[in-house]
């Protein structure tokens, strides 16, 4: 409900005419600020109708302004007040409504950041004008103190609080609208500028990948994207390292933005500021954060399988435990976790195995640490013991959750998990910002990193391939990709995936890429097939692209993995093989024809690299299928070294034995392209 304020002050005491005066004059507090940083102007973060409507809700400006008309109030009753009453109570009221003006125009200022769609840019203006008519109202009413409750300055106290209701009241209405009838907003696409297509399918903790795989295509335009919406944040000469590019991607995601902005700004300031005072009490205690990496990993799934079976389950009894879980995970895995590495950065000890309520107290008892104020703001101590004790249960005659007897809004309690759980993640992602910026700071130690942080190195590395992963599994030495169905097209990037995976993670014997289709089969590389394939790729990284080469052993040990005969397997590395010197000839033949050296030293080059790739096929094979192979790759040295003193044009009608071999072995047999039972290509 808004507060009702006078249209006419009335009867105002004459001593409290001259005591609102005096205390204008010697109290040291000017007016609010007259205006902010030009709101409709410096709106640069994309964000989705949906994203939008968290904003307001988080935002909450309807509320502050509630606050600044309760304080008018209760500077207005005063005027009745007794001259020593006023000089008493007046200056601390004048500084709670400063303070309520202020912050609202810090929350206002973190809204103009936000860009809506068109749909939307109405909400915008609303935003703007609430914040605009707050100032002025108290501003006049510091007017209407100094002229000593002047009847003719109330009317614009009361005017601007009207104003800034109605605004509030858009606001409220905006965050409550529907827009079924508009199209839906692909939020990729709002944010990134890249379809979610390429990066929704798949797990969360894989998303590094997906990201990696389509900023690859098209590096520039993700820049210069991100460093315009996250200029808040970031500066343009700070390099876009992998991690921070990743940070910034799934912060821009945020579907409650407002509040991982929030986090992600205090959790850079705090992090820089202690990075700068005390480097290596603060790089110790994000060390151990790292170090927890697994648990986080696992909390993670949790939540996300919890907010599955809550959006997928039938009745609200099964949404109640699903809500209820979630709750629990987010609070004492994120939560926990979060506050215990603010208070430990602040230089605070944190007991063992405290109590969420404990560490509540701890925070809001670092009560000039905005960052802290936020984190407590997401304990519910009540809410979290009656998850902890199995006290709940959905009432279905009342319709309502039951926490430990006491009637609870189940959206509440889902919201409140998922503000949570967003706080956490935009601290996290303002520590990456910090690292980045004090680098030179940042003293790294010399710990085993965990397995997390070894998938995280081969998600990196799979993106940096172009192989989008869906999710990854570890099952001891076994690493499991979960990728799109592979093409004929994308079976180098997957290959190529493997290799750069296999340096990343060297422990790791088998490499299995599981695809979407089930009639596919694994397409497995073990330690004998990726050591073949470095073999050939090691010497060629800084000069060139070791693929095809390289992925010709990989051929020949995933053919076998996947239960193909030698022969077949011997094959199909022939066909292979045979396709990129026959490719590589016919492409060159226009430039070879014109007597171009430098064609012909690459086409001997290419084919050498195709016998050496081949020879290290052969020797993963056996019998029939090994010799084959081998003597493919002795006749294409041969040629090569044949043809080193050959004049450019000859070389364009020769390399005939990969002619012969590229009929007879046509086309490859490749499993995993079309299934098992019909898989040449």
């Amino acid at each position: 409900m808004d507060v009702t304020l006078p249209d006419q002050l009335g009867t105002v005491e004459r001593d409290s005419r001259a005591a609102a005066r005096a205390v204008i004059q010697r109290l040291n507090l000017s007016a609010p600020p007259g205006q902010t940083t030009g709101q409709h102007e410096v709106a640069f973060v994309p964000v989705t109708r949906a994203q939008w409507k968290s904003v307001l809700r988080d935002a909450g400006l309807p509320g502050l302004q509630r606050e600044t008309d309760e304080k008018v109030a209760e500077i207005l009753r005063l005027r009745t007040a007794s001259g020593r009453t006023i000089g008493k109570q007046l200056p601390e009221l004048l500084r709670h409504l400063h303070a309520s003006v202020v912050a609202l125009g810090v929350v206002a200022e973190e809204v103009s950041r936000f860009s809506p769609s068109r749909t939307s840019a109405a909400e915008q203006r609303s935003a703007a004008d609430l914040a605009r008519a707050n100032r002025s109202e108290a501003q006049a009413l510091f007017a209407c103190l100094e002229q000593g409750w002047a009847e003719s300055a109330w009317s614009a106290v009361r005017r601007n609080a009207l104003a800034a209701q109605a605004a509030g009241r858009n606001l409220e209405a905006a965050a409550r609208t529907d827009h079924d009838g508009l199209p839906d907003e692909d939020v990729y696409q709002r944010t990134l500028g890249m379809s979610a297509e390429r990066l929704r399918p798949g797990a969360g903790v894989a998303s590094r990948a997906r990201l990696l795989a389509a900023w690859t295509e098209a590096p520039k335009t993700l820049d210069r994207r991100l460093r315009r919406s996250m200029r808040h944040l970031i500066d343009d000469s700070l390099p876009l390292t992998v991690i921070l590019l990743h940070h910034l991607a799934v912060l821009a995601l945020s579907d409650r933005p407002l509040m991982t902005h929030r986090a992600a700004l205090l959790g850079r300031g705090l992090v820089t500021s202690q990075l700068k005072a005390k480097p290596e009490l603060t790089c110790s205690v994000m060390a151990r954060h790292v170090a927890r990496e697994p648990e986080m990993v696992s909390s993670h799934r949790g939540q996300i399988a919890y907010l599955d079976a809550y959006y997928q389950a039938e009745y609200k009894e099964e949404k109640a435990r699903a809500v209820t879980d979630l709750h629990r995970a987010v609070l004492e895995a994120d939560v926990r976790r979060t506050a215990v590495v603010v208070l430990e950065l602040l230089g605070r000890t944190v007991p063992q195995g405290a109590s969420l309520a404990t560490v509540r107290d701890l925070l809001a008892a670092e009560d000039n640490q905005p960052l802290c104020k936020l984190l407590a703001s997401t304990i519910r101590s009540e809410w979290r013991n009656a998850n902890a004790h199995e006290d709940f249960h959905w009432d279905p005659e009342n319709n309502t959750l039951l926490l430990s007897g006491r009637p609870a809004d189940l959206e509440e309690v889902l919201d409140a998990a998922i503000r949570a759980r967003a706080i956490c993640r935009g601290f996290e992602h303002g520590v990456a910002v910090a690292y980045a910026q004090n680098a030179s700071l940042v003293i790294r130690g010399t710990e085993d990193s965990t397995y997390v942080g070894r998938d995280l190195s081969i998600l990196q590395a799979a993106g940096e391939a172009r192989l989008p992963v869906l999710d990854i599994r570890r099952h001891g030495s076994l690493v499991r990709l979960d990728v799109p169905d592979i093409s004929i097209e994308s079976l180098r990037e997957a290959l190529r995936a493997i290799l750069r995976a296999a340096i990343t993670d060297p422990s790791v014997e088998r490499w299995e890429l599981r695809q979407t289709s089930p009639d596919r089969p694994l397409l497995h590389v073990d330690r004998a097939g990726t050591h073949a394939g470095l073999q050939v790729a090691e010497p060629l990284w800084d000069i060139a692209d070791p693929l095809p080469f390289a992925a010709l052993p990989l051929l020949a040990n995933a053919m076998t993995n996947a239960g193909e005969p030698a022969a077949t397997a011997a094959s199909t590395v022939l066909c292979l093989a045979a396709v990129h010197v026959v490719g590589e000839r016919d492409r060159l033949s226009p430039v070879l024809a014109h007597g171009d050296p430098a064609a012909k030293d690459e086409l001997i080059n290419t084919a050498k690299l195709i016998s050496d790739g081949t020879k290290a096929a052969a020797h993963l094979l056996e019998g029939p299928a090994q010799r084959k192979l081998s003597a493919f790759a002795e006749v294409l040295a041969g040629e090569c070294h044949r043809l080193r003193s050959a004049p450019p044009f000859k070389l364009v009608r020769e390399f005939l034995p990969a002619d012969r071999a590229l009929r007879r072995h046509a086309p490859p047999r490749l499993p995993w392209i079309t299934g098992l039972h019909d898989s040449a290509v």
